[in-house]
């Protein structure tokens, strides 16, 4: 194999890797965490949101109950939801994963607001949150970040 083909190869090899890695199922306790993701923001933008998907393995209920990230002064839970003909989005003290069921966190649904960012978040980035859940405990997960074109929007 002549240098630029092992060179192209190589590159492909470790793009692979990094997807993979950024889109691995991370687990604690009986929950698996899947497909996180955050909104990269406009320079000055103070707010984002964040996206994922709980599911429970177990057969007891949980809860998520709080989420902190060293670049926000602030995460809320929050949920969006229709409210006659409003959209209406209130914050909630915790969001149940139910027993053998999931929970998405979604545009649009429950998500949640990054408020009192320190900087903007940049398209790529890798940003690492951490989840409390009331039985499983705490987990670390990293959020790749994305530009509001590049999100799938429900």
């Amino acid at each position: 194999m002549n240098r630029s083909k092992f060179h192209e190869f190589f590159i492909l090899t470790m793009s692979l890797l990094v997807m993979t890695i950024a889109h691995a199922q991370i687990k604690v306790g009986n929950l698996q965490i899947i497909k996180p993701s955050v909104r990269a923001t406009s320079p000055g933008q103070l707010i984002s949101s964040a996206y994922l998907t709980i599911e429970n393995k177990g057969s007891t209920t949980d809860r998520l109950v709080a989420v902190s990230f060293a670049r926000a002064k602030e995460v809320q839970l929050h949920e969006m939801k229709m409210d006659g003909d409003k959209m209406m989005m209130r914050q909630m003290t915790g969001i149940e994963i139910p027993a053998n069921g999931s929970v998405e966190l979604k545009p649009g649904g429950y998500h949640l607001m990054l408020m009192g960012l320190d900087s903007a978040i940049k398209d790529g980035e890798q940003l690492k949150m951490t989840l409390q859940f009331e039985k499983a405990g705490k987990v670390d997960v990293v959020f790749p970040s994305q530009a509001l074109g590049g999100m799938k929007m429900h």
